[in-house]
């Protein structure tokens, strides 16, 4: 019995001393987390840094239709909400990475054990035992964690816990899935699913089907390694893996997954790179402007903004078609006009001839490369160099006849040699504007960014104008009380004092009489010559100032041709006054800024100032009209099926056919487009190619034709341009009281 008592005994001392070690035990398992929350481990995030990650997100730029643009980056990543992921991407990434997903709390204990028992004890494997939320927890704060060795791991393990269990609290399980997809990583420099739907797909998250779905979480084994550009077959095994996982959950039926095995991943990709894409030239622009704001706006704790990292979004005024519609033009136009170019010299040196010829052009470009400073400074002489320059090799050059969108061609050729190809690239300079609000609407800078970094369509980017100058003389003749049927006689101007005497068009015989607008019309150099001598170049100069042309003007006869270095910029802004009666406005391309929350940190007006007279502006405006209908540009009605539409404009060239220019005016739209090469020396060999009407009027006719055939873009090709307020104001455009008898029909379209 005494033993009996004394083995009960026994059992209870034993029982309350295992449950003491438990619950010293359990107590110092919570003491321990705790610590390890504290920071035992290593400093810990908290809540707030869990509610507000600081993942390295990219500034988007935005287009007014709604379009991405293009990102400004360390990481490219363009963050997400969940109702923009594809149902298919939800389906794919739990079954493949967390198939309880929606029944633990951020640890998934049965999948522990489970890892413990096949990989701890039998040595199988049995795959990872973290759920979504733990590799959240190391996607958003892996600085914070231990990168080697088996104890750093261990420590990096129990962090996820506790971080896992924290983001489980905070956060719903949709709310977990969104955070993951924008933070986890794809190749090919794109971070988060909206930038790598984007570079494989050329789609929105949302847009994705089964098989992109299961392809994008598929690369989520490593990116590299299920590259489905490189390695498709592996990238489809895994794709399928992904698929049937989804049928083993009863996400998809067996049928989907037949319906779409046996399918090759079918990609649309779009490299990530700053140089390729849409509007690249004008994302630089935009860039610029960006650095410039966040160098004198700060955020609440005094910092600067970083447009790589704080996910800034900038919501421009480029409308994502009327840009395509733009590009597309210009690329059909440099591809005719280049093999044309080739063709008229047939392998001289065009920088060798003309009147702004550079014998030496080719020469001083090479000793301008970095490897002619590199063997200089190696000691080579100016023969071995030259040596050097001229042995041939294989390399990849630009071309202008690659089809869907790569322009790369490979050759042999010697790098003086592809100096030289490249100083005889065309190129392109365009810009759209809405013509009443300023806000610009397509931008070309040129050809390929990769290739070619000088932006024509800038403001700092400036060449002769040529003729399209000329409205602002004739204008100054309005503003003077001339009317559109004031006579000139043909004849030398009397301000040239017998030494500058501009060649005409030859459509008037020498002492008739002339309408003033008929010079425009035309863009005879002579007529031009005589309107400027009634009124002097100080005049012109003024009016260009109105107008808000800033470059430097010198005061000579010959301004009124267009001898001075203007931008495209300044000269399309110029023109919006002609086609607003007299209302300048100004060039725009940013609406707002905000953070990656939405909050608006900055918005851009427009800026209109009263720049002429509306009589001015209205009979300058109906003068151009001539230009169109009977002038140097009237093929932009033939050939672009714009016969009845209100337009506008004028052509020019510049000496030796180095500038074409173009700038149409509709009562929706400014368009201005210059052609010609990074060089002035550089020029095209015939005046049939070269001039304003032949290269650049073309890229002008096609955007419009294709902007006001989209009825989604609400442009009205039956509006007409303002009237002035004053209703009795009717100049008289119909001079045929004082014509000639000149037999117009043998007369050409002139060099302007």
């Amino acid at each position: 019995m005494a033993k009996s008592k004394t083995n009960f005994n026994n059992f209870w001392q034993t029982f309350r001393l295992v449950q003491i070690y438990l619950w010293a035990f359990i107590l110092l398992v919570i003491v321990f987390f705790i610590g390890i929350n504290e920071g035992l481990l290593g400093e810990m995030p908290d809540l707030e840094a869990i509610q507000n990650p600081h993942t390295a997100v990219s500034t988007t730029v935005w287009s007014v239709d709604g379009e991405v643009l293009g990102t400004f980056y360390n990481e490219n990543r363009i963050e997400v909400s969940y109702d923009e992921l594809s149902p298919y991407l939800v389906k794919a990434l739990v079954a493949t990475e967390d198939k309880r997903f929606y029944d633990h709390s951020g640890i998934d204990l049965k999948g522990l054990f489970r890892v413990f028992i096949r990989t701890g004890l039998m040595g199988q494997d049995a795959g990872g035992g973290s759920t979504l939320t733990q590799q959240l927890a190391k996607n958003l704060f892996h600085q914070d964690f231990g990168k080697t060795g088996k104890l750093s791991r261990l420590k990096q393990k129990l962090k996820e816990w506790i971080l896992a269990a924290k983001i489980e609290r905070n956060f719903t399980k949709d709310e977990i899935i969104n955070l993951y997809f924008n933070t986890i990583a794809f190749g090919y420099n794109s971070y988060g699913i909206k930038t790598a739907s984007f570079t494989y797909f050329y789609k929105k998250p949302k847009d994705l089907n089964l098989q992109e779905s299961a392809t994008l979480v598929a690369m989520l084994n490593g990116p590299s390694l299920f590259n489905p550009r490189i390695r498709e077959p592996k990238t489809r095994e895994r794709r399928n893996l992904v698929i049937q996982r989804m049928v083993e959950l009863n996400f998809i039926s067996q049928k989907q997954f037949d319906s779409v095995a046996q399918k090759p991943i079918k990609l649309n990709f779009h490299n990530p790179d700053f140089r390729e894409g849409i509007a690249t030239y004008f994302r630089m622009i935009v860039r610029e402007e960006l650095k410039h704001w966040c160098d004198n706006h700060k955020k609440a704790d005094g910092s600067k903004y970083d447009i790589y990292k704080d996910g800034l979004n900038v919501y421009t005024t480029i409308d994502s078609r009327m840009q395509a519609y733009a590009e597309d033009a210009m690329r059909q136009q440099m591809k005719y006009l280049q093999k044309t170019f080739f063709a008229e010299w047939r392998g001289k040196q065009p920088w060798k001839f003309g009147e702004r010829a550079k014998p030496d052009l080719l020469n001083k470009a090479m000793r301008e490369t970095p490897q002619y400073e590199q063997m200089k400074a190696a000691g080579k002489s100016d023969a071995d160099i030259q040596k050097a320059f001229n042995e041939k090799h294989e390399m990849t050059i630009y071309d202008y006849n690659g089809e869907n969108g790569d322009y790369n061609k490979d050759t042999v050729m010697s790098a003086l040699d592809s100096l030289a190809y490249y100083l005889q690239m065309v190129q392109c300079g365009f810009l759209a504007v809405d013509a009443r609000t300023g806000e610009i609407k397509a931008w070309i800078g040129g050809t390929h960014m990769k290739y070619f970094q000088l932006d024509h369509a800038k403001k700092s980017t400036k060449r002769q104008v040529g003729s399209t100058m000329k409205p602002l003389q004739y204008a100054v003749a309005i503003e003077r009380g001339y009317e559109p049927c004031h006579p000139f006689t043909y004849s030398a101007p009397a301000c040239g004092n017998g030494g500058w005497n501009p060649a005409g068009t030859n459509r008037w015989k020498e002492g008739e009489s002339v309408p003033m607008q008929e010079g425009l019309w035309y863009s005879d150099n002579r007529m031009t010559a005589n309107v400027m001598c009634d009124f002097g170049p100080e005049a012109l100069v003024e009016m260009a100032r109105k107008l808000k042309i800033e470059s430097a003007l010198e005061p000579v006869p010959a301004l009124c041709l267009g001898v001075s270095d203007i931008s495209l910029t300044e000269m399309v802004g110029a023109y919006t006054a002609f086609a607003n009666l007299g209302t300048y406005s100004q060039p725009v391309f940013i609406k707002k800024i905000t953070d990656k929350k939405g909050n608006v940190l900055a918005t851009f007006g427009t800026n209109q100032q009263e720049a002429l007279a509306e009589n001015v502006a209205y009979t300058t405006n109906e003068m151009m009209k001539g230009v169109i209908d009977k002038g140097t540009g009237a093929k932009l009605r033939s050939r672009y099926n714009l016969k009845t539409m209100a337009i506008s404009g004028k052509t020019g060239t510049t000496q030796s056919n180095a500038d074409a220019w173009f700038i149409g005016v509709t009562p929706d739209l400014v368009t201005g487009c210059w052609v010609g090469f990074d060089q002035p020396s550089v020029h095209f060999a015939s005046t049939a190619t070269g001039q304003g009407g032949a290269a650049a009027l073309p890229i002008v006719g096609e955007f419009l034709r294709k902007s006001y055939n989209n009825n989604q873009l609400h442009l009205n090709p039956n509006a007409g341009f303002p009237m002035p307020s004053d209703s009795t104001y009717a100049p008289n455009f119909d001079c045929s009281n004082i014509v000639n008898a000149t037999d117009t029909a043998v007369w050409k379209l002139p060099k302007e």
